[in-house]
């Protein structure tokens, strides 16, 4: 009979909790998140001599819209901005406002588009890599 109530008792502790559990977006976005409306820079970007920039194409999925603009240099990756990010939902967007910035991120730090997604947002992390890619190859391009 104890074992009983203590197995009530434990399963309505566990139903209070799951309902109580907030399952909102975050309320505040990454500052670096091309989801915000960007800030006017007051310094231009200062890039080597011989460096170019370019944007991708848009590239839109169920879900979300993305286009980049990447500046290559001797073939490695020196800036990238996203240009574009728009989801299609509140999940979709706080998604995306998670994962853009660890893909940025990383795109700088391995100076190319060969980076792995952000768990959870695989989709948006596949479209926004896809984006870089095709970037790098107009900037390559001229």
């Amino acid at each position: 009979m104890r074992a009983v109530l203590a197995a009530l008792v434990v399963t309505a502790a566990v139903v209070l909790l799951l309902v109580s559990y907030d399952t909102s977006p975050p309320r505040h976005l990454n500052p670096e998140s091309a989801l915000r409306t960007p800030e006017p820079k007051v310094t231009p970007r200062r890039y080597p001599s011989g460096a170019r920039t370019a944007e991708s194409r848009l590239f839109t999925t169920p879900y979300t819209r993305i286009q980049v603009e990447a500046t290559v240099y001797r073939g490695r990756l020196i800036d990238v901005r996203t240009t574009l990010l728009g989801g299609s939902d509140t999940h979709t967007n706080a998604l995306n406002a998670r994962a853009e910035p660890i893909l940025r991120k990383e795109a700088l730090r391995a100076g190319t588009a060969s980076i792995d997604v952000v768990t959870g947002a695989t989709s948006t992390s596949l479209t926004w890599i896809e984006a870089l890619e095709s970037a790098m190859g107009r900037a390559a391009r001229g």
